[in-house]
């Protein structure tokens, strides 16, 4: 398995909550060139990943993965608070559809949550919000990582 199908099961949780115009798994509006209209979007961007062996015997047992992504949400609005609501909204929402679950049915669920949360300053007219989002997973032996494109 591979992050990318983890951070792939994120994105189609969030977006099936019709709380998003948008979810992506690079870049933000800036790095497009979007245009600074009414926005909800997600961005979900790999952070890092640990790999821990808790086992007395040899490495083919397997390790613990732990990784970690930024998901920042950002909403536009010209009104400030329906911005700054829209946005906790979103947050929430993400919250409610992948904390605690079993992501790309490789995840453990007791692993898997929102460890941290950021709001940025607003810069008119748009509100973010930066967060860390941990998940963890077991991989058997050293050499069978998923290559495939």
């Amino acid at each position: 398995m591979r992050d990318r199908d983890v951070r792939n099961a994120m994105r189609d949780a969030m977006l099936a909550t019709g709380m998003f115009d948008n979810v992506t798994l690079a870049g933000l509006p800036e790095d497009y060139a979007s245009a600074a209209g009414s926005l909800a979007l997600a961005v979900i961007e790999p952070f890092s990943v640990r790999q821990e062996d808790f086992w007395d015997s040899t490495a083919i047992e397997g390790l613990k993965i732990t990784s970690v992504v930024e998901i920042t949400f950002l909403a536009r609005n010209e009104d400030p608070q329906l911005r700054d609501e829209k946005v906790e909204q979103m947050m929430n929402a993400a919250i409610n559809v992948i904390q605690g679950q079993n992501l790309a049915e490789i995840t453990v669920p007791e692993h898997t949550r929102f460890t941290s949360a950021k709001w940025l300053k607003p810069k008119a007219p748009e509100r973010r919000i930066i967060t860390t989002f941990t998940y963890e997973y077991l991989q058997i032996g050293w050499g069978s990582y998923d290559t495939a494109e």
